[in-house]
C-alpha cells in the first residue's frame, strides 16, 4: 500500500496521528503502527511529514473502531515501511488528494454545530457512529483562513476562522507543522507557514469522541498547504 502523507497532527501525551491518500484504491487511510498512534521517534525514523510518500503493509490485526473513524483506520506493520522518493506534491492538481468546495460537502452534510459566535459556527462536530469519512479537505483562498489565538480558561491555543463561501467555522488547529510554528513565533509565526496568496488545500479531520465529550467527533484543521 503506497500512501501520500496528507495529515500529521498532534495528540495528547506526545503522540501523533498520521493519515495518507492511497491513490490506487482512491481512499484516505489512517495507518496505525501495530494498531497504535505514532510517536515522534517513529515519525523521524520513517521520514513522515506532509507530502512524503511511503510503502507499508496492512496487518490482519483486529482493531476495535467506531464510525466515522472506522472508515479509514488501518493497522499497519511498521517493520514493512519504506520511504519512497517523491517530488513535491501539488496539492491543487487533479492528481492530488481530493478536496471539496465547502466544509459541509466534505462530510456529506452531516456536520452539526452547537452555536454561532461573531458569525462563525462553533462546536462543530459529527455524531459518533455516523457512517461517513473522518478525513476530508476543502480548497479555498488563503484569504478565507484567519488564524488567531484563543485563550480559554487560561490556556492559549491556535485556532482559525475558515470561510468557504457557504459558512464560517471556528476550528481548532492540530496540524503539527502549524503548531510548531505557533510555539516558536506565535500567530504571526504560524501565518508565515501559510502560502502568501492563492488557493490552499485545507485538511480537515474529526477527533474521536471521548468521555469529556461523549458521542461527538469534533472537527479540526489537520493541515493547510499551497
Amino acid at each position: 500500500m503506497r500512501l501520500i502523507i496528507t495529515d500529521v497532527t498532534e495528540m495528547h501525551g506526545g503522540n501523533y496521528c498520521v493519515a495518507g491518500w492511497d491513490a490506487v484504491s482512491q481512499r484516505m487511510v489512517r495507518p496505525l503502527p501495530n494498531g497504535n498512534n505514532w510517536t515522534a521517534g517513529l515519525l523521524q525514523q520513517h521520514g513522515i511529514s506532509p507530502g512524503s510518500k511511503v510503502d507499508v503493509a496492512p496487518t490482519r490485526q483486529r482493531y476495535a473502531s467506531t464510525y466515522p473513524h472506522k472508515t479509514e483506520d488501518t493497522p499497519v506493520d511498521p517493520a514493512t515501511m519504506q520511504r519512497v522518493p517523491a517530488r513535491a506534491v501539488n496539492w491543487l492538481a487533479a492528481s492530488a488528494p481530493p478536496s471539496h468546495a465547502t466544509v459541509s460537502a466534505a462530510f456529506g452534510g452531516h456536520l452539526i454545530h452547537t452555536g454561532v459566535w461573531d458569525g462563525a459556527r462553533k462546536g462543530v462536530h459529527i455524531a459518533e457512529a455516523t457512517r461517513i469519512c473522518s478525513l476530508s479537505a476543502v480548497a479555498v483562498s488563503v484569504d478565507q483562513v484567519e488564524l488567531f489565538e484563543d485563550n480559554y480558561q487560561g490556556k492559549r491555543r491556535l485556532r482559525a476562522y475558515l470561510s468557504d463561501g457557504d459558512a464560517c467555522y471556528n476550528l481548532p488547529i492540530v496540524a503539527s507543522h502549524l503548531r510548531e510554528a505557533y510555539r516558536s513565533g506565535g500567530v504571526s509565526g504560524a501565518e508565515q507557514a501559510l502560502p502568501a496568496r492563492g488557493l490552499v488545500h485545507v485538511r480537515l479531520g474529526l477527533a474521536r469522541a471521548w468521555p469529556g465529550q461523549p458521542g461527538k467527533c469534533s472537527l479540526m484543521i489537520n493541515g493547510i498547504y499551497g
